[in-house]
């Protein structure tokens, strides 16, 4: 294969779940609204009973705010950076999205990213990706909230973004070299009957990291309570 990287010739979401639409895929992805239910289905989450992973110290509040001082809002323990201790989503985020859901139960994903819960959130990368991470409530009921779930499929989403020549032109040499590294490793990994295929795909966000793809949790920002930066390792 020619060293050379390629670029798509339309700007592709590949939603990691084909019946489910992505929650930050564009308008123009996702099939028109379905009829729903009047009501939510209701979900049995024992948030005091035993389980791997920590929760928060503050109590679980479920009313949505929407104006809340960044000092009071806090991140869940699942998606939290904290450098000194043994991460609790250990992703390496080049790889498929179903190999960190299949190694946590349905339960921790489906609690609140945040508390108090958000609607949205904002994710920025701002070392390596010139693009923010939407990131909303993937249940369209009123009262709906942001899950851990939403958080890695909105991040896995975006990073499967074509880029276009345009964005790629706009970095300097070092940081195409360190690109085009990215995207040729990120190829050679992929299955060999559909390697030729992947690399017609061309770059995607994901080489924008430069080969620092291990998930290492969000941290608060100065841009307010919903944003939040994607530290990565």
């Amino acid at each position: 294969m020619s060293k050379r990287v390629h670029f798509a010739s339309t700007n592709r979401v590949y939603s990691p779940i084909p019946t489910t639409p992505s929650p930050c895929a564009s308008t123009s992805s996702l099939p028109s609204t379905p009829d729903l239910p009047t009501t939510p289905p209701e979900v049995d989450i024992d948030f005091d009973a035993g389980n791997q992973y920590p929760r928060s110290p503050y109590p679980h509040n479920f009313e949505l705010y929407l104006d809340v001082e960044p000092k009071d809002m806090h991140i869940h323990s699942f998606l939290a950076f904290s450098p000194y201790q043994e991460l609790a989503t250990a992703y390496d985020l080049s790889q498929p999205i179903q190999v960190i859901k299949q190694q946590h139960p349905p339960q921790t994903l489906m609690e609140a990213a945040t508390q108090p819960p958000l609607q949205y959130l904002t994710l920025v990368c701002p070392e390596h990706l010139p693009w923010d991470i939407a990131v909303k409530a993937s249940n369209v009921y009123p009262g709906s909230y942001v899950t851990v779930d939403d958080v890695l499929t909105a991040i896995y989403t975006h990073l499967r973004l074509a880029v276009n020549p345009m964005e790629y032109e706009r970095l300097d040499p070092q940081a195409k070299q360190l690109v085009d590294q990215a995207y040729f490793a990120r190829v050679a990994r992929a299955d060999p009957a559909l390697r030729e295929q992947e690399a017609k795909k061309g770059v995607k966000r994901v080489d924008f990291l430069k080969g620092v793809n291990l998930f290492m949790g969000l941290s608060g920002t100065h841009g307010g309570s919903d944003v939040w930066e994607l530290n990565v390792s």
